[in-house]
């Protein structure tokens, strides 16, 4: 009797501990889903600018991207982001966003060998919103990422990511928001001197987009077996 009651409740534990997994997994699904789309539009830093005129204004056109030519992880949500000041692209990046666990997204940044055959890829038809992995340079760099009250947050501080010179790095900090992205690079030098750093507080000129019915579908399903679990 008492057997039976230890292999019943060693297969609850089992039963329980396995749906809260998937309960997660799905979670953190939604979550890259989400911050990738709530990264995903135009933005602007209007506003800052009219506060403080010494800052440059710069435009951020992001969207989503098929990678072609990788073997990218499941779930993993491909932005092509173009910073332009003046009217001329001076930043072109692809940001990565992926979970390798279930309880933080993480962005990995990658350069391009030919920026100019991408500008304007966020104006171009989607059939066309492509990148070839062929393209990409072997730099990388990467940020994890925290939800914290309906804000991802996240920094790669203290380590930061190499830079094209020799012995320097470049830490980011970034908080993205549905309707806003704070963004920080401070950029150092071989001798840990800090060369540049000025926060770009980014406001979104278009409408957010919402994560998919299924992923919140997904989520509920997965509360729902909790519950029927707890029922039983």
């Amino acid at each position: 009797m008492q057997i039976n009651q230890l292999k019943f409740c060693t297969l609850s534990a089992l039963l329980l501990s396995f749906t809260f997994a998937q309960k997660s997994h799905a979670a953190t699904l939604f979550q890259v889903e989400q911050v990738s789309q709530w990264f995903t539009g135009l933005f602007d830093n209007t506003k800052q600018v009219a506060d403080n005129p010494m800052i440059p204004q710069v435009t951020m056109s992001n969207c989503p991207v098929k990678l072609i030519g990788s073997d990218l992880m499941e779930n993993t949500e491909t932005v092509y982001l173009e910073q332009t000041t003046g009217g001329f692209p001076f930043r072109v990046r692809l940001y990565s966003f992926f979970s390798n666990n279930d309880s933080q997204v993480t962005i990995s940044i990658s350069r391009f060998l030919n920026e100019t055959s991408l500008f304007g890829l966020c104006d171009r038809p989607e059939y066309e919103q492509f990148i070839n992995a062929t393209n990409l340079d072997s730099f990388n760099c990467e940020v994890n990422l925290s939800f914290v009250s309906n804000t991802y947050v996240g920094t790669n501080e203290p380590e930061g990511c190499s830079t094209t010179f020799p012995g320097g790095k470049v830490v980011s900090d970034i908080v993205i928001k549905p309707n806003s992205i704070d963004s920080l690079d401070r950029i150092f030098d071989g001798n840990g001197n800090l060369l540049f750093g000025t926060s770009i507080t980014f406001n979104r000129i278009e409408a957010v987009p919402e994560p998919s019915i299924l992923f919140g579908l997904f989520i509920l399903s997965g509360l729902g077996i909790i519950t029927a679990s707890k029922n039983d």
